[in-house]
């Protein structure tokens, strides 16, 4: 399904954007430490700009992440009980049809079939 596929990438690109934000702010503090006097001034203040600006993008692309990972999680937060419960073991754990319908004490059909089912509410 498409909404597993995306919550999980979704999760993955924001521990992927963070880590290299982080790499940038560990960039900048070793070029705050860096005397003027050890490298050309120009290439200093370019590359400083350089890590301020792509450290700046990161963060509103983290933060339009997030949203959207909330938005995600509001949308599972409508449905109540076995749809909830069959929602996010699939789409939040990952979960394939049979451990749930094993957590659940449900068949697999009825789960697939509610599954399908929560799949259709949550596109909406």
């Amino acid at each position: 399904m498409l909404f597993i596929s995306t919550y999980q990438d979704l999760l993955r690109e924001i521990e992927i954007y963070q880590s290299r934000l982080e790499d940038l702010y560990r960039e900048d503090y070793a070029l705050r430490r860096i005397e003027y006097n050890n490298i050309d001034l120009n290439i200093y203040v370019d590359r400083k700009h350089k890590v301020n600006n792509e450290a700046a993008i990161l963060q509103s692309i983290i933060e339009d992440k997030k949203e959207t990972q909330k938005q995600l999680l509001e949308k599972l937060g409508k449905l109540e009980g076995l749809e909830y419960q069959i929602a996010y073991k699939r789409f939040v754990e990952g979960k394939s049809i049979n451990q749930i319908a094993e957590e659940v004490k449900y068949s697999d059909s009825y789960v697939t079939k509610k599954s399908a089912e929560v799949g259709k509410k949550i596109k909406k």
